[in-house]
Parts: structure tokens; C-alpha cells; sequence
């Protein structure tokens, strides 16, 4: 009986700890080349565009970035980039808007966003 509440307990509390890691959510991507998975840590709206924060995880490495989407346009711009954490991204140069390809990890972020 104890052992049969012990296995009951524990499978809870893995439940749990998996539902709460499962905040970020993955990117589906029209690639299936890419090697990286993309997921989104944080997203917000101002006007018209999403600002997005994402961890791209390889194989051995993981990099942060924040991006700005202009939904109406379809153009998007990388904000900054950090091995660290989303907080150490320095969004002081952001990069010139660009419009993808069909098929880029980019592309597949506007579709995310403008959904």
C-alpha cells in the first residue's frame, strides 16, 4: 500500500514539473532541414508588430534572440542575440526589416506571430 502512494506521488509531481517546463512553446517549422528547434520564451504586441524573445536549441548549443514582426507587412528584424539568457540581448543595433523566403526559420516566425 505505502509503495502503491509512493509510485502514485511521484508519477503526480512528474506531471506536474513537466506541465510547468512546458511554457515554451515550439515553432512548427516548413523546413525540415533546419538541424535547430526554435521555441518562443516570451511575445508581445505593441500597434501593429510582435516582439518576440526564442531559444534555438542544436545539437550542442544554445543561442537567445529577440526579433520584431510587422504583421501587416510581413517583414521582420533581428533585434539582438545572447548565449547567455534573453536578458543579456542588447537590442541597440537592430537590423534592417527583411522580407524571407518561404521556408526560412524567419518565415516560419511571421506565421507563428500573425497567426
Amino acid at each position: 500500500m505505502m509503495r502503491k502512494l509512493f509510485l502514485m506521488g511521484t508519477v503526480f509531481l512528474i506531471s506536474i514539473s513537466a506541465y510547468g517546463a512546458s511554457k515554451e512553446v515550439e515553432i512548427p517549422q516548413t523546413s525540415y532541414k533546419n538541424i535547430y528547434k526554435f521555441y518562443v520564451v516570451e511575445e508581445s504586441k505593441k500597434n501593429t508588430n510582435f516582439v518576440m524573445s526564442y531559444k534555438r536549441l542544436g545539437y550542442d548549443t544554445i543561442l537567445f534572440g529577440k526579433v520584431e514582426v510587422n504583421c501587416p507587412s510581413k517583414v521582420i528584424r533581428s533585434l539582438g542575440t545572447s548565449i547567455k539568457s534573453v536578458k543579456d540581448i542588447n537590442t541597440q543595433n537592430p537590423t534592417q526589416w527583411v522580407k524571407p523566403s518561404i521556408g526560412t526559420i524567419e518565415s516560419d516566425m511571421i506565421s507563428y506571430l500573425c497567426r
